[in-house]
């Protein structure tokens, strides 16, 4: 049993929207040592059965402002539909709580901004759930490149398939107006988020996106270039058969060898040995990469997601993924909706 002086110097969270991804961050800031679980909330009253048969000491709102104003948490996760993190987001910086808000940062590239510019304004913390940031495979991609293991980059070509879609479906991730698009900002946005880690913004892009089962799109295909001449290619879609779980893969081709990377491994091929990587096949397999979980429960990297943003709370330093970089990852997503659109090349500096 925890004394009160424990409980707290603890950080008091408040998790907004209990659907799926609610329900896990729900049950992950109950295991991250620094947090408690304050209080949740979500607009379906019903809810609150779940949460009395699941155990949870925290109350239950179907109402946000009381929840704020009545239990006063230092921080609060956004866990709703895409349309409404900028509403929930005004809600919880009006108390002047650090907010996390699950991917995509919004629904629009206008609401996006405005959440960027009102969490400068009020210098919170904040956060935006792409969870390869903080997958171990994917971060030891990232020394590689940033270690300049393969020479300098210059073409990647880059995939996320997962099967979900073969029929009209229903509900608001489905619906524009709600979620915003697609498999585009709903899946491949992950995918946007890591190619923004590695490599930045591209100064242009050319797309095409399809819909051979949705009123959004299910397919997209665009080719990133970057100023200094590097080439990307991104494809992605849910709607193709043979993919249980969702699979990324990642070929970058440098002038010292290659480096791919998926959900199991890193490998690369080098021309020379480069520090301390020999020449030709090195393979670094996740089963061999060390645990930084405590605890696993929805995917890896959302445990380590929510102890981030919560040791960021704490110590008032930025997390790994801020909502400048969700914004970041907004305008590569509107770049290719605008290109798809036009069926044209559009620059990233006319999607500001």
């Amino acid at each position: 049993m925890e004394t009160q002086d424990k409980l707290q110097d603890k950080l008091k969270v408040a998790v907004i929207g209990l659907g799926k991804m609610g329900i896990i961050h729900t049950a992950l800031v109950n295991m991250i040592p620094e947090s408690r679980l304050a209080a949740v909330a979500d607009i379906n009253k019903q809810l609150a059965t779940y949460v009395r048969q699941a155990g949870l000491k925290a109350p239950f709102y179907s109402d946000v402002d009381k929840m704020l104003t009545e239990v006063k948490p230092d921080a609060a996760l956004i866990c709703t539909p895409a349309a409404a993190n900028l509403p929930v987001a005004e809600q919880c910086l009006k108390y002047g709580l650090h907010v996390f808000a699950e991917k995509p940062l919004a629904h629009t590239l206008e609401a996006a901004r405005r959440m960027v510019a009102l969490a400068a304004e009020k210098k919170v913390v904040n956060a935006t759930g792409y969870l390869l940031s903080q997958m171990a495979l994917c971060k030891k991609a990232k020394a590689l490149l940033a270690d300049g293991v393969v020479g300098r980059p210059f073409r990647y070509r880059s995939s996320f398939y997962t099967t979900e879609v073969f029929s009209r479906k229903k509900g608001w991730y489905y619906d524009k107006a709600q979620s915003g698009g697609g498999v585009v900002i709903n899946v491949g946005s992950h995918l946007l988020y890591l190619l923004y880690a590695y490599f930045g913004l591209p100064a242009s892009v050319v797309a095409r996106i399809g819909f051979p089962y949705s009123i959004v799109e299910d397919t997209a295909t665009a080719l990133f270039e970057y100023p200094d001449g590097m080439t990307g290619t991104f494809d992605v879609s849910w709607s193709l058969p043979g993919y249980r779980l969702p699979y990324m893969e990642l070929i970058v081709e440098g002038d010292n060898g290659t480096l791919e990377l998926n959900n199991d491994y890193v490998k690369l091929y080098l021309y020379k040995a480069a520090k301390g990587y020999p020449k030709d096949f090195t393979t670094i397999h996740k089963i061999d990469m060390p645990s930084t979980s405590r605890f696993e429960l929805g995917a890896e990297g959302l445990y380590e997601e929510d102890q981030d943003f919560v040791r960021a709370c704490r110590a008032g330093t930025a997390p790994a993924v801020t909502w400048a970089d969700g914004f970041a990852v907004q305008r590569m997503i509107e770049a290719i909706y605008r290109s798809a659109e036009r069926k044209a090349a559009v620059t990233l500096d006319e999607v500001k």
